[in-house]
């Protein structure tokens, strides 16, 4: 875990003995694990694709105010948001697991 949080941090921008923020990250990069489990269809994913949950953790992090809004419009700006899984991560990751049920 410490590998995928200096990495995270990095990308942030932040200082890696900076652990002020740790409870934080530690909290969006196991919300971006179950969502790419999720989305997976298993339980769990070789080590190549930790740098996508750490690509998907950030993004978790950086638009965290955004969680649930679709557009948001200040003045003459707007923005569109990506609902679910961004598209680059979902190409950077497995195709979903379909599980056949035994009845």
């Amino acid at each position: 875990m410490s590998e995928l949080m200096d990495l995270m941090k990095r990308l942030l921008g932040m200082e890696p003995t900076d652990i002020s923020k740790d409870d934080i990250l530690i909290h969006y990069l196991n919300k971006a694990r179950s969502n790419i489990y999720g989305y997976c269809n298993v339980s769990t994913l070789p080590v190549e694709y930790d740098d996508v949950m750490v690509d998907y953790a950030v993004y978790l992090y950086k638009n965290r105010d955004s969680v649930g809004l679709i557009d948001k419009q200040e003045g003459e700006r707007s923005a569109t948001y990506e609902t679910g899984i961004p598209t680059s991560i979902r190409l950077a990751l497995p195709l979903p697991k379909i599980k056949v049920g035994t009845d």
